[in-house]
């Protein structure tokens, strides 16, 4: 079997450069064999897209406009890549400029998002400008520190029990925030990564903890505040999906949520 590879490299001075690539029938290269079946139909992709990250916006701030503007008709104009989504970070991630917060005070007073409204926010508009059906999926890397055994936004750690009610009222505010800036929240995953402790923001989950979070606290309260976000589980590499949906909606009982509020999402 012979594929057709279309490869960019600066390094190596390519740019959409096409060859061919051989697939011999060994067992030493089963898992580079890729088997279609057109008859055969399983999950339907949504659509694709890219994340507004606090650097990548500050780098586009930074552009002459014109070099701006045509980067965001490449990504979003239904004759270029005609992107769908966009991944927005709620608070800092390992691509903001630093770490923040949008509150520090227990009691959720100083809530603001104030932060995203100098790069990351005016960079969405524009891409709306473009694609007016935009979606958007938002993703926590950290609770805020007092909310964790760690007391960092870094280094792993699990967000405390005393404060799941208190963290779930945050991300509602958040997504009322951005509404109000007319960026409807349609997907929300439950946490990052959450089954690496990183360097940067980031925290630990276990399938029940995840279950837990859904269950008794994401999907009431959302609903207490009539907001429709659906939430997406195991927001991670694609290796251990299968048995990682299982034990969150299945040994743990989230599978009577998901019909409308919960999906396995694969790492982007």
């Amino acid at each position: 079997m012979e594929v057709e590879k279309i490869e960019t490299n600066l390094k190596r001075n390519l740019l959409l450069h096409s060859s061919y690539v051989k697939f011999s029938p060994n067992k030493r290269e089963e898992n580079q064999v890729i088997q279609i079946n057109p008859e055969i139909t399983f999950q339907t992709i949504l659509g694709f897209g890219g994340a507004f990250t606090e650097s990548s916006c500050y780098v586009l701030n930074s552009l002459d406009k014109k070099v701006s503007d045509n980067i965001l008709d490449d990504y979003f104009l239904e004759e270029n890549l005609n992107y769908q989504f966009g991944r927005i970070s709620i608070g800092s991630c390992d691509f903001s400029l630093d770490s923040y917060s949008y509150c520090y005070k227990n009691d959720l007073s100083d809530f603001s998002i104030k932060r995203d409204m100098k790069y990351v926010i005016p960079v969405i508009k524009s891409a709306q400008k473009r694609n007016k059906n935009l979606q958007f999926v938002a993703s926590p890397w950290s609770p805020p520190k007092f909310m964790k055994s760690n007391n960092s936004l870094i280094l792993g750690g699990k967000l405390l029990t005393q404060y799941k009610s208190l963290w779930v009222e945050y991300l509602v505010k958040y997504v009322h925030s951005y509404h109000k800036q007319g960026i409807p929240i349609s997907y929300m995953t439950i946490q990052n990564e959450p089954n690496a402790k990183q360097t940067w923001e980031s925290c630990l989950y276990s399938s029940s903890e995840e279950a837990d979070l859904l269950k008794n606290y994401l999907f009431p309260i959302f609903k207490k505040n009539h907001l429709t976000t659906d939430f997406l589980i195991w927001d991670h590499n694609k290796d251990i999906i299968l048995e990682r949906s299982i034990e969150t909606l299945v040994n743990y009982n989230a599978l009577s949520f998901a019909k409308r509020y919960c999906f396995s999402l694969v790492y982007w």
